[in-house]
């Protein structure tokens, strides 16, 4: 129950500081906070579809709020990066080992799903 109120409490807040970029002077912070505010209701829209709850639904809001634009919102991007993390996880991995490992993974996820090797643009 405390982390729903909590990610309440994070849209109300996000809404609120797009509400404050629409008040700045004419082009200043407008974009950006406003964009926020819709990447949130999305990531959480999105969410709402899969009735994702507890720990899986902040994992997913998080990834979706930070990388979920660059991959059009893909769930099934979000399962493997997941995937790849877990697997460090049950390898124990620690330090440059694990940055090395998570870099070969994901890198691996996106030449499989994107083919160039790259992020999924726009």
């Amino acid at each position: 129950m405390k982390r729903w109120i909590s990610l309440m409490l994070v849209a109300v807040l996000a809404v609120g500081a797009a509400q404050a970029g629409n008040d700045k002077g004419q082009g200043q912070g407008k974009g950006q906070a406003q964009g926020k505010g819709q990447v949130t209701s999305e990531c959480n829209h999105r969410a709402n579809e899969r009735n994702m709850k507890g720990q899986d639904r902040k994992d997913y809001v998080e990834w979706c709020e930070s990388r979920g634009a660059s991959y059009k919102y893909d769930y099934n991007r979000y399962g493997n990066e997941r995937n790849c993390y877990q697997r460090a996880n049950d390898k124990n991995l620690r330090g440059d080992d694990r940055a090395n490992f998570l870099r070969r993974c994901l890198s691996d996820v996106d030449k499989r799903d994107y083919g160039s090797g790259k992020k999924q643009k726009d």
